[in-house]
Order: C-alpha cells, then sequence, then structure tokens
C-alpha cells in the first residue's frame, strides 16, 4: 500500500503522454503509484508509456470502452490511501502531491491552471473558499462558483480517501460522455462531510489538446443524461439547504436550454423521434421563464402548451430556411 494512487486514463495521447508521466516521476512526494490504463489506443500511446521503467508505474492495455471504464479500472487497481487523478495530456508541478496532500481530510480540492501549446499559463483557476469546509457551508456558494469556473466538476487537482470512493460503491458513469467527472464528484459531495480548500495550482490542464471533451460534437452528447446530471446538482443543493431563487432561477434556465437543444436536434430525425423525445420532456416538468432568443421563445412557448407538431414544423422550417440561406451565400 501506497499514500497516492495516481490513474491515468489514456487513448491516443503519444504526443503529450511521456510529458505527463515524466512530471509525476519528478514528484518530491515519492509514496504514489501511477495506474496507467491504455483504452484501446490505436497510435503509439502504450508504448510511450511502457518506455518508462519505474516498480511505481503499472501499465494495463484495455479494448476501447471510453474514459469512465479506464478510470473505474483504474480505481479496482488502486491500493493507495488516496487517489488522484491525472489526466494524459495534462502534466503537474514538482511539489504536486506534496501540496495536496492532507493526511486524515477525506477530500481535498485544489486550482488548476489552464495552459497554451507551449505550456504557458493563460488562466489559474482557485476555489473560492479556503481551508476546512463543511459541505453545508460549501453548498452555499456551490452553484455560482461551479457554473462560473467548473472547479467542482474538474477531475483534476482533486484528491479523494479510498475508502470513501469504495465505502459507496461510487464509480463514472460510462453512459455519460460529457460531464462525467462532475457526475462523480457529485456522488462524493454528497458523501463526505468535509473538504479541505487550497489555492495551490500545480495541475496544468492544456488547452484544446487532440481528443479533448471542448470539441465534441453536439450530436454525441446525450442532453437527457445533462438534465439528469442539473437534477443531481439541485438535489444536493435543496439537502444543504442552498437551492433559493437565485439557484432555481439559473437551473431552470440550464435545462431549458438542454430541452431546446434537444428539440432542435430532433427535428432533424424526423417526426416519430421527435414526438418521442418531445413527451420525454414533458415528463421532466421544465419550467421555461422566456429567456434566449426569439426562436427559443417560439419553440419553448410552444412546447409548455403541448404543441408537438406545431413546435416540430417550427423547427424544420427555421433549418429549411437556413439551408437556403447558406445556398445563397
Amino acid at each position: 500500500m501506497c499514500k497516492i494512487s495516481i490513474v491515468m486514463p489514456v487513448y491516443n495521447k503519444e504526443k503529450y503522454i511521456a510529458r505527463g508521466i515524466h512530471s509525476i516521476l519528478v514528484q518530491t512526494f515519492k509514496d504514489w503509484e501511477l495506474i496507467i490504463i491504455d483504452d484501446g489506443s490505436t497510435d503509439g500511446s502504450l508504448n510511450q508509456c511502457k518506455k518508462f521503467r519505474d516498480s511505481r508505474i503499472q501499465v494495463f492495455h484495455t479494448l476501447n470502452r471510453g474514459v469512465s471504464e479506464a478510470r473505474n479500472l483504474g480505481i479496482s487497481k488502486a491500493t493507495g490511501e488516496y487517489i488522484t487523478f491525472i489526466d494524459s495530456d495534462d502534466f503537474v508541478a514538482e511539489n504536486y502531491l506534496e501540496k495536496i496532500y492532507r493526511p486524515d481530510e477525506e477530500m481535498v480540492i485544489g486550482g488548476v491552471a489552464k495552459v497554451d501549446i507551449n505550456g504557458k499559463v493563460i488562466e489559474r483557476i482557485c476555489p473560492y473558499l479556503d481551508g476546512n469546509v463543511y459541505i453545508e457551508d460549501m453548498a452555499k456558494t456551490f452553484y455560482k462558483e461551479q457554473l462560473a469556473t467548473g472547479i467542482y466538476g474538474f477531475v483534476s487537482s482533486k484528491l479523494i480517501k479510498k475508502s470513501v470512493i469504495e465505502k459507496n460503491k461510487i464509480r463514472f458513469d460510462s453512459k455519460i460522455n460529457l460531464a462525467e467527472d462532475y457526475d462523480f464528484f457529485l456522488k462524493i459531495y454528497g458523501c463526505i462531510e468535509q473538504v479541505w480548500f487550497t489555492d495551490y495550482t500545480g495541475y496544468y490542464y492544456e488547452q484544446e489538446t487532440i481528443n479533448s471533451a471542448i470539441t465534441m460534437d453536439d450530436n454525441k452528447i446525450d442532453f437527457f443524461e445533462q438534465i439528469n446530471i442539473q437534477k443531481k446538482t439541485k438535489s444536493f443543493l435543496r439537502k444543504n439547504h442552498s437551492f433559493g431563487e437565485w439557484e432555481e432561477k439559473q437551473y431552470n434556465q440550464i435545462i431549458s436550454n438542454y430541452a431546446y437543444t434537444i428539440l432542435m436536434m430532433s427535428a432533424t430525425k424526423g417526426k416519430k423521434i421527435y414526438s418521442n423525445n418531445f413527451n420525454r420532456l414533458k415528463k421532466e416538468h421544465i419550467v421555461y421563464l422566456g429567456e434566449g432568443g426569439k426562436a427559443m421563445q417560439i419553440i419553448m412557448s410552444g412546447y409548455n402548451r403541448g404543441l408537438t407538431s406545431g413546435t416540430y414544423v417550427v423547427l424544420r422550417l427555421k433549418k429549411a430556411i437556413r439551408n437556403v440561406l447558406k445556398g445563397e451565400r
């Protein structure tokens, strides 16, 4: 057993992986293990991983099942008292593990430094809070901070006691292909009493690397799952007495945006799929507050009134007009 298990999923990151592994090898904190899960890479990633000779590094190769399954396998292989995640296209400062390691804490959350392709820091994102904070107090600013920075959903710069993960049978949901890390940590927050916050930003996240989720096609995103994640957020905030008027307004706006996106995308797939998704959305009891552009106002107002056919026709006309205009350019 070691103090910290580092889980690193890899998929076609040949260009970046050596940098990330090297940044771990030079850590001032020595009591760690690195568990690399090569998720069916088709480039030279696996060979890059195998070049590093250190008894603390274990490399596993699997068929491509996605980042969530890779992380879950890493968790199951971990022997450390704590678990942290470092993505294969990111890297960390030499004292990273030393700074985030807090013996006896259930969880630590630190900051993140966004860098460009040359490693130059573009932005530093730090938690609003500092030191030891009870979950109920964390919840007071949770939604505002998450919407502003995304920090509570980052897989990076977090340290979790493995016993918390195992006792509560927490794993990444492989059905989710966007914000799966936020969903994972929402489960964590619901099972612990306190979090230790630090403004240390020794985790370096390179923007828009190859295969980055930032560039994910909307057609590959299950927006119903995104609605479910927001519902879990609402449940967490309510449990901790922090779902006030501001949070409710933001929540309704986000859910409405997801609903509008679902309807727009469904309209391109035919009347049957559109009707099915329209009816599925009605079961979500979405409260639309009249936000957004004119098109969204028309469609969501029709949605509120249950006008399945009417909204479908409008969206099909909108697409046809857009195609005509594109042809004229």
